[in-house]
């Protein structure tokens, strides 16, 4: 069985990420879990592997300041840098992405995302490539060294990382794969997901939204983006029976 790789900054664990990789190791994946964190302790289990950030990307304590999504997405890119030159298949994952079922078997691809198709942020393309999950194998088309200078003068808290991304994603469409393998709840319904039994609004920005019962009988859908940073601060195990608790008793998924 393969192994996912993913980064977490902080010391140990929340609740969400522990139930993601979770639901990983069920399926039988290693994980190799890099941290910055000097005091990390894996509780979880055998085919967890703590390593050391730094080994991929270099950063002093006191730059380590949140939001860590810009310091993430440097560490992912540099990941990816590095492995043109080992060309080895490296499955990348955030930590906030609960698998369903076993990822595709393709060699390359990355996960993406529906667009909003009215509204002030009307985008012109209806999917968009993201960064949540990136199986790679070396031979990608990616200029990973553009995307990476594309940091501020001052810090890495000040780039563009995402756009070049999204910018070199368009030629590359073959590499992406369907929103709904990974991203079946767009963003836009983070709210529901933590506090509703059920999705209120079907249809938003023009962006039709599965009940989740649907939702877990495709056999397309591999995971699920949970969109950690959209919670806004909702403590998520209040609701019993939220969509995203369902996620986790339909898997048998729970930390005692």
């Amino acid at each position: 069985m393969e192994t996912i790789t993913c980064l977490w900054v902080q010391s140990e664990l929340d609740e969400m990420s522990e139930k993601c990789i979770r639901s990983w190791l069920k399926l039988g994946y290693d994980v190799n879990l890099y941290t910055y964190s000097k005091t990390f302790t894996n509780n979880i289990s055998t085919k967890l592997h703590i390593k050391n950030a730094r080994e991929i990307y270099d950063i002093e304590d006191d730059k380590i300041v949140e939001p860590y999504t810009h310091l993430a997405d440097v560490w992912r890119f540099t990941l990816l840098k590095l492995n043109k030159i080992e060309k080895e298949r490296i499955i990348y994952m955030d930590t906030d992405i609960v698998l369903l079922r076993n990822l595709p078997t393709q060699s390359n691809y990355v996960s993406s995302q529906y667009t909003q198709q009215t509204g002030a942020f009307k985008c012109k393309r209806k999917i968009v490539a993201n960064i949540g999950v990136m199986c790679l194998d070396g031979t990608e088309n990616i200029d990973y060294d553009k995307i990476l200078n594309c940091k501020g003068k001052r810090t890495i808290y000040q780039s563009k990382y995402l756009k070049e991304y999204e910018k070199q994603m368009k030629n590359l469409p073959d590499l992406i794969v369907d929103p709904n393998n990974f991203c079946p709840i767009h963003w836009g319904w983070a709210k529901d997901l933590f506090t509703k039994h059920l999705f209120v609004n079907q249809c938003k920005w023009g962006i039709n939204q599965f009940q989740l019962a649907d939702l877990l009988q495709e056999d397309n859908i591999y995971g699920i983006h949970l969109w950690r940073a959209l919670k806004k601060g909702k403590n998520i195990g209040d609701t019993k029976y939220s969509i995203y608790n369902q996620i986790f008793n339909h898997l048998d998924i729970s930390i005692k």
